[in-house]
């Protein structure tokens, strides 16, 4: 079954698994608090509440899952979309973490994308994956990725990783949004495509 949000025979309808990121205009997406946090607008916490208003639950490596847990149930009440990541489910990759202690967190057991491939078949509303780039290429390799929403900043920061690590298999997207904020981040909204063929004329 393709990895696309649709209704089969049976009116089953699978849940969609979006990407949301940050990056640099050139394309950089380590070291987030250097150059995000100006970007912090009242705007984002919107975009964030609506990306998160048709969710149920998250998707989310270690190291994100660890910040997260750190940084989001002291500031609880501050904002609707704080409150609703401390609520909702969090599905964590990872074989070596052992502490769930946040609120609704669940490990997802053996291989990482037979798992968010089994929550996408369970029914639901969409899930989010925030951060985690090795998981996120996890994920875009074996095309459970439905949509990519990438916060493109107004920096050219030089120095980083990629979103991508380099040698993964080649993804099509198609753009389905473009949305500017006041303060120039830039909100790009992909789903996947078809691989486009053609030829120089």
């Amino acid at each position: 079954m393709s990895a696309l949000r649709r209704t089969d025979t049976e009116g089953y309808r699978m849940r969609k698994l979006i990407v949301s990121t940050y990056a640099t205009l050139d394309g950089r997406v380590d070291d987030l608090q250097d150059w995000t946090v100006p970007y912090n607008t009242e705007e984002s916490a919107q975009y964030h509440g609506k990306l998160l208003e048709n969710s149920d639950g998250l998707v989310l490596g270690r190291r994100t899952y660890e910040a997260f847990a750190h940084l989001w149930p002291a500031r609880a009440g501050e904002l609707p979309y704080i409150d609703k990541i401390n609520a909702m489910a969090k599905h964590v990759a990872s074989t070596t973490l052992t502490d769930f202690a946040w609120e609704n967190s669940h490990p997802i057991a053996g291989d990482a994308a037979e798992g968010v491939a089994a929550l996408k078949r369970a029914g639901g509303q969409d899930l989010v994956v925030y951060g985690g780039r090795d998981l996120i290429a996890t994920l875009a390799g074996q095309g459970l990725v439905d949509e990519w929403r990438v916060l493109v900043h107004p920096v050219l920061f030089g120095r980083g990783r990629a979103l991508l690590p380099d040698g993964g298999a080649r993804t099509d997207v198609e753009l389905t949004g473009c949305e500017p904020m006041a303060s120039g981040v830039v909100v790009l909204t992909y789903r996947a495509a078809p691989t486009r063929t053609g030829r120089i004329s």
